[in-house]
């Protein structure tokens, strides 16, 4: 095989993670057979650091975005973006590196339906704004977490740093998206 390009495989880690290590597994197998070469940190790092600790987390960040600025683009890989995703997506575009969104539908074919978790942030009648609700949002699309749990974890954090009684969050399932496989598209 004559390698191509090399690929920074970006897909969410924690959480379910046997599904997330199988789904990344699939992902560098994909790109492979796009005559690309793939790195994915995530596989490789977990084997030696404990993702649970926060300095050995951050210590895996780092040597992460040390390796992306080897790479000729960041493969953003599912329709998740968690939190780690979302720093190596701000460094490749402050690295001036490619970036491509690549579904679960084109990585493993067919139809997909994932379970997806968000933050409701909701505002009472009392509070000066008035009230509404709305999904937690970073970059202008709703936060997506892979379980429950850290949906509730992020949820819990923001309700004991608000200092508003009109304010609360919660940790919800969001509605289940059905779609098939689109082709590549880029973001620079």
């Amino acid at each position: 095989m004559n390698e191509n390009k090399l690929v920074y495989i970006a897909s969410p880690y924690a959480g379910e993670v046997q599904k997330n290590v199988e789904f990344a597994k699939a992902s560098c197998q994909y790109a492979m057979e796009q005559n690309c070469t793939p790195v994915a940190v995530h596989l490789l790092y977990p084997q030696f650091l404990d993702d649970s600790d926060s300095v050995q987390r951050e210590a895996g960040l780092r040597m992460g975005h040390r390796v992306l600025e080897a790479c000729d683009e960041l493969w953003i890989c599912g329709s998740r973006i968690s939190t780690g995703m979302a720093m190596e997506l701000n460094e490749a575009k402050k690295l001036g590196i490619p970036v491509r969104e690549i579904s679960a539908e084109q990585i493993q074919g067919g139809f997909a339906m994932e379970k997806k978790y968000g933050v409701w942030a909701m505002r009472s009648a009392g509070s000066v704004c008035g009230a509404a609700q709305s999904w937690c949002k970073h970059d202008g699309k709703p936060m997506e977490f892979e379980s429950m749990e850290q949906a509730e974890s992020y949820a819990k954090q923001l309700n004991e740093s608000c200092y508003s009684p009109n304010v609360h969050y919660a940790a919800k399932e969001m509605e289940p998206e059905l779609t098939q496989g689109s082709s590549f598209s880029m973001r620079m």
